[in-house]
């Protein structure tokens, strides 16, 4: 009886700013607890449920500024779809942006890196500011028109909602992923994304060196090395991407971000495993100016391989361990198990 007099009351808080939801949470149950008799039946508090209407539409009248291009009863659900609509529109369309623009930029062989790097940026960020500015339009339009043309309007004797379809307060009053958080994630991705395929392709000087009192580029890495980097880079993309999706979706540590995110965390770290044990992944120039300096020698070999890689490889597999635990520990505690 009490939890469903409490999923109510937490359906119509949950709609409310912030700092009105305790006020309007503590009103609402003493009046709900004055319409009833004592010893009230599920029957009884049904009835008085659904004499006081629809959560959305109780919100409505608490709200102390109204909205009224998208009523009380829709607002709640319109706010939800554009939480997740308009970030995800964005950062895709903006990812698309990037893409498009590396490719352009590889395909026109431009060596002025600067200038590249600027204008993949600035069209990606314009592309998905203006997909996301779209997305609301329509979002609101839509929204406006299912409205207007009364086509979930409340029918005369029956209910528009259901007390079974109230919200669980314990399971959705978990710790929320920021949304903020999420996207920047994407963003960050992206770029570095951008970038990796740029080094990859040769269009970005790779490392400076001193050499006989002189400053000049060299590259790193041998170029077959930089062939096997590009398909981990765009599945370490594509998996990013997934998980960013599923982050902004379910907005909390739920199953399938646990799932997405331990599965990323586990492909990423065989990836840069494999890539790490290369037999030749240093350019001859490279190799020779730290032999020149005297560091290979300085460092003591584990198993045929520099102990640096070695110990880069245990960083990974011991960060990787201690996210995936991270990961499983966050959902199994924001479950309540």
């Amino acid at each position: 009886m009490d939890n469903t007099i409490e999923r109510y009351v937490y359906d119509v808080a949950r709609r409310l700013p912030e700092k009105e939801r305790e006020d309007v949470k503590d009103e609402l149950r003493a009046n709900i607890y004055d319409m009833l008799p004592e010893g009230a039946t599920e029957e009884q508090i049904r009835k008085v449920l659904y004499e006081l209407g629809s959560p959305a539409s109780l919100a409505g009248k608490y709200r102390q500024n109204p909205r009224y291009l998208i009523s009380p009863a829709y607002y709640e659900e319109y706010v939800s779809v554009l939480k997740w609509v308009l970030p995800l529109v964005g950062v895709i369309v903006m990812i698309i942006g990037f893409a498009t623009s590396a490719f352009d930029a590889v395909k026109a062989g431009s060596t002025n890196y600067a200038f590249v790097f600027s204008g993949i940026i600035s069209k990606g960020i314009s592309m998905g500011v203006s997909a996301a500015f779209q997305a609301l339009v329509w979002t609101t339009v839509g929204f406006v028109i299912a409205e207007r043309s009364g086509q979930r309007a409340e029918q005369q004797g029956k209910h528009s909602w259901r007390i079974e379809d109230l919200p669980d307060v314990h399971k959705t009053e978990q710790t929320r992923l920021s949304l903020s958080e999420s996207v920047a994630e994407l963003v960050v991705l992206s770029v570095f994304t951008v970038i990796g395929l740029l080094f990859c392709s040769g269009r970005l000087p790779f490392a400076m060196v001193f050499s006989e009192g002189g400053l000049h580029f060299t590259t790193i890495f041998n170029e077959s090395f930089l062939a096997l980097c590009v398909p981990v880079i765009l599945a370490t993309f594509v998996l990013g991407v997934i998980v960013g999706i599923v982050k902004i979706k379910d907005r909390r540590w739920s199953p399938l971000v646990c799932v997405a995110v331990v599965a990323k965390s586990l492909a990423g770290m065989a990836m840069s495993l494999y890539l790490l044990n290369q037999p030749n992944m240093f350019t001859t120039e490279f190799h020779q100016f730290w032999s020149d300096l005297g560091v290979l020698q300085a460092m003591p070999l584990v198993n045929g391989k520099n102990a640096l890689l070695v110990l880069l490889m245990v960083l990974i597999v011991i960060g990787t361990v201690a996210e995936c635990i991270k990961t499983v520990t966050l959902t199994v505690k924001n479950s309540g198990k």
